[in-house]
């Protein structure tokens, strides 16, 4: 694979939910320490759906995980994980979160959601300059294209070095890794084992047999 521009690696991960997560996890623990307590026979029995509340917590708020790699993105979202190459791509939305969009179909980022109404009234001028050009597509920039929030600090990377692969003519003569153009998932789908294909998409839940 040839040398490609722009960084190899950038990673984002939701900041508001993982604080979220920090303090659910708190009031969870403030919970079971009270419950050694509880001058009752069934009280650790609670200590079971307080568990599974705190690993839903986890899988839900602290694991999501975006990577922008040189063979694609990587999106680790609650109970599965996809890949999309680079030459799948062709548009990156961010109304209510990130959201990539290939000719089949479109994938949420859980770990990259768009801020308030009101983020755009904290944001400096200079944050709303010198973005990729394909932010400026529809006209007005949004809330979630603010580098500052979750989903434009991810935009930003998936849009400039998306640019940068198209400017330099990598996507067209198919030198990226993942030329098939199919959207792959799962733990292993940078290394293209595994996966299942549904409808011409390949992706793998935690909880899925691939066969």
């Amino acid at each position: 694979m040839p040398q490609l521009p722009g960084p190899a690696l950038e990673t984002v991960n939701s900041r508001f939910n993982r604080v979220l997560a920090l303090g659910i996890w708190a009031i969870s623990a403030v919970i079971a320490v009270s419950l050694f307590f509880v001058d009752r026979p069934t009280q650790l029995a609670y200590l079971v759906p307080l568990a599974f509340v705190n690993l839903l917590v986890w899988e839900g708020l602290w694991h999501p995980l975006l990577t922008i790699a040189d063979d694609g993105v990587e999106l680790r979202n609650p109970f599965r994980a996809i890949h999309i190459p680079w030459n799948a791509l062709v548009n990156v939305d961010t109304k209510f979160a990130l959201t990539l969009f290939t000719h089949e179909r479109q994938i949420t980022a859980w770990s990259a959601p768009a801020p308030g109404r009101f983020a755009s009234y904290r944001a400096a001028r200079s944050d709303l300059t010198r973005l990729p050009e394909s932010t400026y597509a529809a006209g007005a920039i949004r809330p979630g294209d603010i580098p500052s929030s979750d989903s434009g600090l991810a935009a930003l990377y998936a849009r400039r070095y998306w640019e940068q692969l198209r400017d330099a003519g990598y996507l067209d003569s198919g030198a990226v890794e993942g030329a098939d153009g199919r959207v792959g998932g799962g733990r292993r789908g940078r290394d293209g084992g595994g996966g299942c294909e549904q409808g011409g998409v390949q992706q793998c839940g935690v909880l899925q047999l691939c066969l």
